[in-house]
């Protein structure tokens, strides 16, 4: 493997390299997943040229070029990673995913794994899920305030009612839903979630992957899921009109359901909703809580932003949670139904509590977990 001994990464820059030149694929797969697993990357990405194969490997949110693997290997290492995944080695012009679990760096790891036919050949994106992960989860870990984390574990103790964690793609909403389950999985209850893909195993849930090749979506699989008993379901994400009124209506309906939205705070949910097809007087009966999240790299301790060999000469180590929370209370839930602005719902908030994600990111940069510039990063400000 030809090396590359600086990434950059919004001009930043830390060094990696590969021990080694792999003679095959096997070898090629060994070195590139182990190496990942000790530099922390949480997706690996195998992206195929004309003569060789560009690893890239994304840390922190980060995405960098770590190096290349020779062309002619290529193929070799994809049918491999199908074997590997459980993927159909005979099929190369459609998509696949796959998974499967292995040790790396000493450390139990479940690997998720997609297929994409490019230009150049079969492209592999790869992530690695901790296992460990799955079952140490916390809010305080994950980096929620005190007062965050009491709202949520108030939340959490309703028996019916819609929860929404909100934020953009990688912001770690899934993360945070997983923890909400894995507190739940401690009482005497019955579990269902619906996901695309799994990515953390939870003891004693019933995970569902949605296939919508086959027909099964969010929305017909939250309706079969009513017929499984169900206490407590978990909905990826609300993508459409379908999946948003079927939620609000199983919320309704004695069970507690917790799922994702793609919006940029946690007010703007509300509205988002209603544009989905959900009435008004419905969210005001069935919302208790609305998180927005986003995750920021927090500095290293060894070095405090100045870049040491541990950090990879980045000044970050690791990444947590800011946040806003939206608690919906009784005033919150008059103004919902009689069809109040998004503008009048964050005024009530504020005085209310509410700590506008951007307080909450100038709080971190305060108490140094990370920097100013980063939080107006990732908040885009």
């Amino acid at each position: 493997m030809n090396t590359k001994t600086d990434i950059d990464n919004s001009s930043e820059k830390f060094s990696v390299h590969f021990p080694v030149d792999p003679h095959t694929a096997a070898e090629a797969i060994d070195q590139v997943l182990n190496f990942a697993s000790c530099v922390r990357a949480s997706d690996v990405h195998c992206d195929p040229r004309r003569d060789d194969t560009v690893i890239r490997f994304r840390v922190d949110g980060q995405i960098g070029e770590v190096g290349t693997i020779p062309g002619r290997l290529h193929d070799e290492m994809i049918s491999r990673l199908k074997i590997l995944s459980g993927a159909r080695t005979d099929i190369h012009a459609v998509p696949q995913d796959g998974r499967w679990r292995t040790v790396l760096d000493g450390l139990e790891c479940n690997i998720r794994i997609s297929f994409m036919p490019t230009y150049h050949g079969e492209n592999a994106v790869i992530r690695l899920l901790p296992a460990a992960t799955s079952t140490d989860l916390s809010f305080a870990k994950l980096g929620f305030t005190p007062d965050h984390v009491r709202l949520m574990h108030d939340a959490m103790k309703n028996t019916n009612g819609l929860i929404l964690v909100t934020g953009p793609t990688g912001s770690g909403k899934t993360t945070t839903l997983h923890t909400c389950l894995s507190l739940k999985a401690r009482e005497p209850l019955s579990i269902i979630t619906l996901e695309d893909p799994v990515e953390y195993e939870i003891p004693g849930v019933r995970q569902v992957h949605i296939r919508n090749a086959q027909g099964v979506t969010f929305g017909s699989g939250l309706r079969s899921a009513l017929r499984q008993d169900p206490d407590v379901i978990m909905v990826g994400e609300i993508r459409d009109s379908e999946t948003a009124r079927v939620a609000v209506h199983t919320a309704l309906t004695g069970h507690l359901v917790l799922s994702t939205l793609h919006t940029n705070s946690a007010i703007e949910a509300i509205p988002r909703l209603v544009d989905m097809g959900v009435d008004h007087y419905l969210l005001a009966s069935t919302l208790r809580l609305i998180v927005a999240q986003r995750l920021v790299r927090t500095m290293c301790r060894e070095c405090f932003a100045l870049g040491c060999e541990k950090c990879r000469d980045t000044g970050y180590e690791g990444r947590s949670v800011i946040a806003e929370v939206c608690e919906i209370d009784s005033e919150m839930r008059s103004l919902i139904s009689t069809k109040s602005t998004a503008a009048a719902l964050f005024d009530h908030a504020l005085v209310d509590g509410f700590c506008p994600i951007i307080e909450d990111g100038m709080e971190k940069v305060e108490w140094g977990i990370t920097s100013r510039e980063e939080v107006l990063r990732v908040l885009n400000v």
